[in-house]
């Protein structure tokens, strides 16, 4: 398994985030809660009855930094925490350097007989010529 890193976390955040307005963001974000308690409250043991909200700096760049670099760090310390986080990674966000990426391809025996336009998110007129 592939270490996590602070970016990769961060940018899995975010994508959790962006989609919190649906079932499965609420969802990816309350796991994520519950991941960043195991870390806050390593020894304590969890209280009995509902746990305790943390607040998650979603909105604060740095902050969420942070706190990933403190979850990787200890990632790298705890094996099974290591495989929990890895697995809400791969189940709630995108690996980083997929995140909005873009893969276009022509391949195989295609035979292109004009222009052609690969990409995404275009705003505006297109012309050729």
């Amino acid at each position: 398994m592939d270490p996590v890193t602070a970016g990769a976390l961060v940018t899995a955040v975010n994508a959790a985030v962006s989609g919190a307005g649906g079932e499965a963001g609420r969802r990816a974000l309350e796991s994520f809660g519950t991941l960043v308690r195991r870390v806050l409250r390593r020894g304590e043991g969890e209280p009995a009855g509902e746990p305790e909200p943390v607040a998650i700096p979603y909105d604060d760049g740095e902050r969420l930094r942070q706190l990933a670099d403190l979850l990787v760090e200890r990632a790298r310390q705890d094996p099974e925490f290591g495989r929990d986080l890895a697995s809400w990674m791969r189940e709630h966000g995108k690996p980083a350097g997929e995140a909005d990426a873009v893969h276009n391809t022509i391949a195989g025996n295609a035979r292109i007989t004009g222009p052609v336009i690969q990409g995404r998110d275009f705003h505006g007129p297109i012309s050729f010529g």
